[in-house]
Order: C-alpha cells, then structure tokens, then sequence
C-alpha cells in the first residue's frame, strides 16, 4: 500500500480551503460532509500556525 506518488497526505495537501468547501457542498452524506469539514479544519489550523509563527 506503500505508494508514494499517490499518497492520501500528498492528494490532500494539494487542495485548498475553497476546493475543500466546494466538497462539503457537494457531499451526499453527513459522513462525507464530516470527513470534509475535518479536512478543511486541518487546513486553517495549518494556515493560522503559518500566522501565528510569524
């Protein structure tokens, strides 16, 4: 399962905030919606550790 070139972190860290809620809107489930939520989570603690770093 090692793949390097397709990896879940490496396909996440390419989608931004917008894309993520774009996701969610579309998603068809409350899990989806969760699992998308999370992940845009994560990216705005991402970018507010960049901030507070700063």
């Amino acid at each position: 399962m090692e793949n390097k070139e397709n990896s879940l972190y490496d396909l996440f860290k390419n989608y931004s905030y917008s894309q993520l809620k774009t996701l969610f809107k579309n998603a068809k489930t409350k899990e989806e919606q969760d699992f998308y939520m999370t992940l845009s989570n994560l990216v705005l603690q991402k970018e507010q550790s960049k901030v507070i770093g700063r």
